[in-house]
């Protein structure tokens, strides 16, 4: 019979290719940081890839928050990515 300890080990090993590749798809994800409808897009595609290769990993104690946290992450980053395109936008429009 497994231990509680050996089945949480044998699921984080599983989850280590499926993080693998929700990086990669994630490095792929490419939006225009001042279009807002492009923005909107790229967040549905996270939301929608970290559900999709994460959804067997949910009730995991430590892989579910995991999840929520990298869904966290990967928006706040395309944010970001808008805000400095905002700001870089409008430093163009400033006169001299």
């Amino acid at each position: 019979m497994q231990s509680s300890l050996d089945e949480l080990r044998q699921q984080i090993q599983r989850a280590e290719p499926v993080l693998k590749r929700l990086d990669v798809e994630m490095e792929g994800i490419e939006f225009d940081p001042l279009e807002p409808a492009s923005v909107e897009a790229a967040n549905a595609t996270v939301s929608q890839l970290i559900a999709t290769l994460l959804a067997g990993f949910a009730a995991n104690p430590i892989l579910g928050p995991l999840a929520r946290e990298l869904e966290t992450q990967y928006l706040d980053g395309i944010q970001a990515q808008v805000s400095d395109a905002s700001k870089k936008r409008r430093a163009q429009l400033q006169p001299a």
